[in-house]
């Protein structure tokens, strides 16, 4: 009978409540940033200064000049619920705040040790309320200016498994970065300061004038040429903000930028609309763009995501008429050529700015990041009754002496020089710099052919320009260069620590300007990659430089490789960890961007040695993440073709 009665559930502590609510609100330190300035920006803060240390484990502190809190209400925002700007069911339905929930205090205060100081602009003297671990503290005075200060302290001190998860302090220094800048995108009226270890990133002065906001974070050069989008209004909605042509466009989303009401958002119908708005753009390639959307509180929900990320709009079809019309209506001014789609020409002077832009200036940067041009492609001859000339020798010898001799290979001196780099790995001296970009690899000549021959394969041919077909006593072997070459690559990075990898230094090295995400990673993932050959250093707040590459890769487009080589390493940094060898998932990133930019033409003249070194691989197979390498079909499989036919 007791078993029937006896209760298996059970109320949670408020300390524990909060400890689970904090599981959706607090995903790393850049959510404490989120949550904390969006409080002074409904409080009417002008002035928001973040300051941070290491990465926001050790400090998260936000200082701001809003309106503040008396003695009761600081007293009650660290209660679960407790929040000023709901006070009824219908308050749902017209939100105009960016936060209204009442969890965000209280879930960081449950797992971090959180000091508030605040006092209202009419009172004497403040206070200040200590929450340790979601034990709070008696209030007490203190002297401060209007305003508020929430001092995070000790971030996931009592959850030490979470604390696990986090990234490097640069990687998630990046992410607040990149929140702080949503912030002040959103909010030109509102003066932002980031402090990231005693050091000042960047102070954005308030301003009226939304393009000189934009120019403080993505340069002058880019603010300049961005087309204003004239208001356009619909039932409910309006749309404005700055747009680039399709012509612009580039190969990420790092610069389109969607607010709904203050508020960044992802949405799938904005993002359609947009695409509409254009006319359609290339697959991989997106325009740059700010768009700020103001639609009536009642249209639209954002209490359907944890992190208010994504909403529901209560008339879709509205606002993407408008955000089309919008668009499109722009595009059209500013290919007809009127005056008033024409950028400014001088937008008002930057207060952001790296801080050794001066050098970089010098060194002539190239531009920021465009659409890709076609990759040059030599012309290497591939067997065929009308051979292509190429600068490289043809593939199978040839007995004939007639024959018009090939351009002979580069001469040695343009070569670059190898070094033997011991471990993290060295390059050549500037002496022996090489033109950037590096000189594509070419095919092995037609001794090394020879010499690297296979036995018990013979090479038959080339099928549409794409596979080698190889004849073996059990028939026919179908061999993909690209996924070869992803293989061969593979495993050299791999055993660089047995042989290391020769590097090339560039004669002018690459600058890259990296968004603040970009950037953290690649300092993260610094030691690698000079594992893997390349050296990196960085240059200023937001400039990363690339000084050398290994030599095996052939990089005619060095800064368009390096780009999407690092935001692979953001996309996937959540499974950094997960391999058994520490360096495989670099190597496999390497491998797999560099295959699939790689000309395979030359290989096609070089069949046999790119078989050899494919057969001299430990599993020679298959590509790392498991497709096949070698596709064999053995005679009895082409005897039962033909006698089913």
């Amino acid at each position: 009978m007791s078993e029937l009665t006896e209760t298996r559930i059970h109320r949670m502590d408020d300390v524990l409540a909060s400890q689970v609510a904090a599981g959706e609100v607090v995903e790393r330190p850049s959510s404490v940033v989120k949550e904390l300035v969006e409080n002074s920006i409904d409080a009417g803060a002008t002035l928001v200064r973040v300051e941070i240390r290491r990465g926001g484990v050790s400090l998260i502190k936000v200082t701001d000049n809003g309106c503040g809190m008396s003695r009761a209400d600081a007293a009650l925002c660290l209660e679960r619920h407790a929040t000023s700007k709901l006070l009824s069911y219908e308050d749902l339905f017209d939100i105009r705040q960016l936060g209204f929930r009442g969890e965000a205090l209280p879930s960081i205060a449950s797992v971090a040790q959180v000091q508030i100081t605040t006092r209202r602009a009419d009172e004497i003297e403040g206070t200040r309320i200590n929450c340790h671990g979601g034990e709070l503290q008696p209030p007490m005075n203190a002297g401060c200016a209007p305003g508020t200060e929430i001092a995070v302290s000790n971030l996931f001190f009592n959850t030490p498994v979470r604390r696990k998860f986090l990234k490097s302090d640069d990687t998630e220094f990046g992410h607040i970065e990149h929140q702080l800048r949503l912030h002040a995108l959103a909010f030109p009226q509102v003066r932002f300061i980031l402090v990231k270890d005693g050091t000042v990133v960047f102070d954005v002065p308030a301003t009226t004038d939304l393009r000189q906001r934009i120019s403080e974070f993505v340069g002058r050069e880019t603010a300049s040429a961005l087309l204003r989008i004239k208001p356009t209004h619909g039932p409910g909605v309006k749309v404005s903000g700055f747009l680039m042509p399709l012509s612009e466009a580039r190969r990420n989303r790092r610069l389109q930028f969607v607010f709904l009401n203050g508020r960044p958002i992802e949405d799938k119908i904005v993002a359609r609309a947009v695409r509409d708005g254009y006319g359609g753009f290339p697959t991989g390639l997106h325009p740059a763009l700010f768009l700020y959307l103001e639609v009536d509180p009642g249209l639209v929900d954002v209490n359907v995501h944890p992190a208010k990320r994504e909403v529901r709009f209560r008339r879709p079809s509205d606002l993407t008429t408008c955000i089309i019309d919008a668009i499109a209506g722009t595009l059209s001014v500013h290919a007809r050529g009127d005056k008033e789609a024409e950028p400014t020409p001088e937008p008002p002077p930057l207060v952001l700015r790296p801080v050794l832009e001066p050098q970089q200036r010098e060194l002539q940067l190239p531009p920021r990041e465009t659409p890709p041009a076609p990759r040059p492609q030599p012309a290497p001859p591939v067997p065929r009754p009308q051979p292509v000339p190429a600068p490289q020798p043809p593939a199978e010898p040839s007995p004939q002496p007639h024959r018009p001799a090939t351009v002979p290979a580069p001469a040695p001196v343009s070569r670059p020089q190898p070094v033997e780099p011991a471990r993290p790995t060295t390059v050549a001296p500037p002496a022996q710099a090489v033109e950037s970009p590096p000189p594509v690899v070419q095919a092995p000549c037609k001794a090394q052919e020879q010499g690297a021959a296979v036995p018990n394969f013979r090479f038959i041919g080339v099928l549409a320009d794409s596979y080698l077909l190889f004849e073996n006593k059990e028939g026919l072997v179908m061999l993909s260069p690209r996924a070869a070459r992803e293989r061969i690559i593979f495993e050299r990075l791999l055993n660089s620590n047995h042989t290391p990898i020769h590097s090339q230094r560039l004669l002018v090295p690459v600058m890259l300007e990296l968004d603040p995400r970009d950037m953290g990673i690649a300092l993260e993932v610094r030691e690698q990659l000079q594992q893997a050959g390349f050296l990196i250093s960085p240059f200023g707040q937001k400039t990363l430089r690339v000084e050398a590459v290994p030599m095996m890769l052939s990089l005619p487009r060095v800064e368009e490789f390096m780009l999407e080589l690092i935001r692979s390493f953001t996309a996937g940094e959540t499974r950094f960890r997960k391999a058994r060898n520490p360096f495989e998932p670099y190597a496999l990133r390497i491998a797999k961007q560099y295959a699939t930019k790689e000309d395979i033409r030359p290989w096609l003249q070089a069949p046999t040695p790119l078989l050899a070194d494919l057969l001299r691989c430990e599993i020679p197979y298959c590509t790392p993440s498991g497709k096949p390498t070698l596709v064999p079909i053995t005679l009895n499989e082409i005897s039962r073709k033909f006698q089913s036919a």
